[in-house]
């Protein structure tokens, strides 16, 4: 299962960007309001939104200024969230989320939307950055 976020565009250079999306931190601002956000180590953390179950991500692939990949810390589910940033300007990068899942068809369907709505969430707070 594959799903793409809208682009955001953010008044970051790409390095910036880059560097601001290779700390765990940063994704603690980039939850929807109300998620429990547990840091774990410098590449992992943990978040739980409403009644979904805690999920646990580390930051794993970086290519420098181009794009980070978390992927998930559970071996009950395999998937990965990949950051692509594109150079606009000097102090303008788009960023674009892109999830790929091994889901069998009746899990895809059930997350699909909830999973689209988190990703839009993360691409909406970019701008917090």
């Amino acid at each position: 299962m594959e799903i793409n976020s809208s682009i955001a565009r953010v008044d970051h250079s790409t390095e910036q960007l880059f560097s601001k999306l290779s700390s765990v931190e940063t994704y603690e601002g980039l939850m929807p309001e109300g998620a429990a956000f547990t840091k774990i180590d410098d590449n992992r953390f943990r978040f739980k939104l409403g009644g979904m179950p805690e999920i646990g991500l580390t930051i794993g692939d970086k290519q420098p200024n181009e794009s980070i990949v978390l992927t998930s810390s559970s071996d009950k589910i395999s998937f990965s969230l990949r950051g692509q940033l594109t150079k606009i300007s000097e102090t303008q990068t788009d960023v674009q989320l892109q999830f790929e899942g091994d889901f069998n068809p009746m899990m895809a369907m059930m997350v699909k939307k909830p999973l689209t709505q988190f990703m839009e969430s993360l691409i909406g707070n970019m701008h917090k950055l």
